[in-house]
């Protein structure tokens, strides 16, 4: 498998690349800038050139309004993440090919307003960390080309006993065109524990469009984003609500009570995604979809939303779904798929694979859905009278964490070539690769059931996500000893297991020095004296998982730098 670190660094150049190519912007006078205030930064950023860094100094800044228009500019916190932007917030972005990065956004309210929005075209927002922040909505796309990467969502506030609805918005909001398609990107993004209500509360994770613009063409592609235990702020994770979007490589763990749904606009696709504890695919209001390629395990069970709910939406009695297509997917120990009952027409499932060890596999069937070359094992539920093969598929956890197929399974070169013509949309992946990204044979009938095909040669470049594989890079840290090393005079060891807190320093012999413990919202939490030697071992195991700031004061010298428990 591909490394993920190879993964970024292939995207960040391709992005920085295609940018410059299409901008044709080259300045080989570009400076890098600081900023000390807020003010500081609007005034460098309104007199920035192309090409110019603005690093904002590290440090909380409260009420803050900022303002891009220009192109091909670079702002970021002088540390990643080692700037706050705490209170009301409003960020413009009308410029072209601009870099927003570093921030953090942890403690403050924008009431029913919007932290960051886009409006130019061919903008990055990376690296940002929104938790805890009350806004109706974190990030909003209203220009083309846009990226939103490596940014964490999570803990959005809502008051649960006073409203009906989370009632806010969403975190991440694109707003289709209605003359242009969108073309915005967001990938390598982590959601995760959103509090609320569930079911139709209002704070989904993504909203592409919405039922103004459910005929609008907005292309957005979400791929190699992770979620996690989202469903309280709303059931559905992703909600696509406008046309030809892709929903790719994606990861849902441990998020039973969501799901990803088409819920209006047609020609949208999923395929290559994991959905393990969690949720799964809902069309609603939506005409030929297609969902292949994508590995259900445990998807709705214990009560949470079903592995696929194929839904006629009966407040509206004038929409019938009409062509919605699952392909070579992989479904094992699933809820009951739910077939809808009535209303759905010309449906295809074809070359699915299912393992069930105990109750039905399907329930409440509609006479609007056909079955072609699907293998199954276990009870079925609702008759079918052909397209269905009981046998053992022979599967196998495999070394990436999911039951894929062995080498004596009957799925192999089993395909049925009775399905519809894929969808061809820019950028699409139309069959010739599995979930693992590996080529299949361009014969249908050579294909193997399932999502993965066992002979494919080669390297594999997707897998279940796990949360340290996206997000900002100074939220990720790994298990056992980590160093932090942040500044040039001293450095931090945390050794989660055991608990201790290591810091090595060359500092002036004073005969006091001060170390303290803040955590991002700026409460001490631990203060003591330590001598003028130059390696101090600190326990921490009152402290909680989470980022701290470390600070050490002796006389007039103060330096900090931050670090992780996990």
């Amino acid at each position: 498998m591909k490394p993920i670190f190879t993964l970024r660094l292939n995207t960040v150049l391709s992005i920085f690349i295609l940018n410059f190519a299409l901008l044709g912007v080259f300045n080989l006078e570009a400076a890098t800038i600081t900023a000390t205030s807020i003010s500081d930064l609007q005034n460098k950023i309104n007199s920035a050139a192309s090409g110019d860094i603005i690093n904002l100094a590290n440090g909380h800044y409260t009420n803050n309004v900022i303002s891009i228009a220009k192109t091909n500019i670079t702002i970021q916190a002088t540390t990643p993440g080692g700037v706050f932007l705490d209170g009301t917030n409003a960020i413009t972005i009308s410029g072209n090919n601009n870099t927003f990065s570093g921030f953090q956004f942890v403690s403050g309210t924008t009431a029913g307003g919007k932290v960051v929005t886009v409006t130019g075209s061919y903008n990055t927002i990376t690296q940002l960390n929104f938790n805890g922040y009350s806004a109706s909505k974190m990030v909003q796309l209203e220009g083309s080309y846009n990226t939103v990467s490596y940014c964490n969502f999570q803990n959005k506030p809502t008051d649960v006993s006073t409203a009906s609805k989370g009632g806010d918005g969403d975190m991440l909001q694109i707003i289709p065109n209605a003359t242009k398609p969108g073309n915005n990107l967001i990938r390598y993004c982590s959601f995760q524990h959103m509090p609320g209500k569930g079911g139709d509360w209002g704070n989904e994770c993504i909203r592409i469009g919405d039922g103004t613009y459910s005929l609008m063409i907005s292309r957005t592609i979400v791929e190699y984003c992770y979620f996690e235990d989202t469903g309280m702020g709303d059931s559905e994770a992703v909600s696509v609500k406008s046309r030809q979007n892709i929903l790719r490589y994606n990861t849902m763990n441990n998020n039973p009570d969501a799901m990803f749904a088409f819920r209006r606009g047609d020609y949208n696709v999923a395929y290559g995604n994991f959905f393990i504890n969690s949720g799964g695919i809902r069309p609603k209001e939506a005409n030929n979809i297609f969902c292949y390629n994508n590995y259900f395990e445990k998807s709705g069970v214990a009560g949470s939303m079903n592995a696929v709910t194929y839904i006629y939406y009966t407040a509206n009695t004038t929409h019938v779904l009409d062509s919605v297509n699952f392909l070579h997917n992989t479904f094992v120990e699933c809820g009951d798929i739910d077939f809808g009952g009535v209303g759905a027409t010309n449906g295809v499932w074809a070359n699915n694979l299912f393992v069930k060890s105990t109750g039905n596999i399907f329930t409440n069937p509609n006479n609007g859905t056909t079955f072609s070359g699907n293998i199954y094992q276990g009870t079925l539920g609702i008759s079918i009278p052909s397209g269905m093969t009981s046998t053992d598929p022979k599967l196998a956890l495999n070394s990436d964490g999911y039951y894929g197929l062995t080498a004596s399974s009957p799925a192999i070169g089993a395909a049925s070539a009775a399905y519809p013509a894929m969808l061809n949309l820019p950028s699409i992946d139309t069959l010739h690769l599995d979930i693992r990204g590996l080529a299949r044979p361009v014969s249908r009938l050579l294909k193997d059931v399932g999502c993965e095909q066992f002979s494919a040669p080669g390297t594999a470049t997707n897998r279940p996500l796990k949360l340290t594989d996206v997000g900002p890079s100074y939220l990720q840290t790994s298990t056992g000893v980590e160093t932090h090393k942040e500044n040039s005079n001293f450095t931090v060891q945390v050794n989660s297991q055991n608990k201790t807190l290591v810091v090595n320093y060359k500092l002036p012999q004073y005969i006091k020095i001060n170390l303290s413990i803040y955590r991002l919202d700026g409460s001490l939490v631990k203060n003591t004296m330590i001598n003028p030697s130059e390696k101090q071992s600190i326990g921490i195991s009152d402290l909680q998982n989470g980022i701290y700031l470390i600070r050490l004061n002796a006389g007039n010298y103060s330096e900090s730098c931050k670090f992780i428990i996990k």
